[in-house]
């Protein structure tokens, strides 16, 4: 018999918050770049409706900003301190991270949204 995952696993999986085994994107992975919002309008697994209002994703931007802020504020240290050209390589890789983690921060920032409002097994 298979262990039912855990809260934290569930959300680093980007899984049902209901049933923690359907995928909550069309396209697995937390490093998608085309279609990386795509999502089914239900769980696979278990039916369970995502998008529980008009506008409910919104609420997702406030729990992906901590995501971002957490990978960028290293740079915009290293850059407050560096002399000369420094600062533009230390801007440079702070942008490059930002692109590279934009996929990361908006799936991420979802799936926590959707464990946050919903309970498993609240159905």
């Amino acid at each position: 018999m298979a262990k039912d995952k855990t809260l934290v696993q569930s959300v680093l999986g980007l899984n049902c918050p209901n049933c923690r085994k359907g995928d909550l994107f069309t396209k697995k992975g937390v490093i998608v770049y085309s279609e990386m919002l795509e999502m089914p309008e239900e769980c696979p697994n278990c039916n369970f409706h995502y998008e529980m209002e008009p506008g409910f994703w919104l609420g997702s931007l406030w729990t992906s900003y901590p995501i971002i802020v957490l990978i960028e504020v290293p740079f915009l240290f290293l850059a407050l301190f560096a002399d000369g050209a420094m600062i533009w390589v230390y801007f440079g890789a702070m942008i490059l991270s930002f692109l590279v983690a934009w996929p990361l921060m908006l799936r991420l920032g979802r799936s926590i949204w959707i464990h946050v409002n919903v309970r498993k097994g609240s159905r």
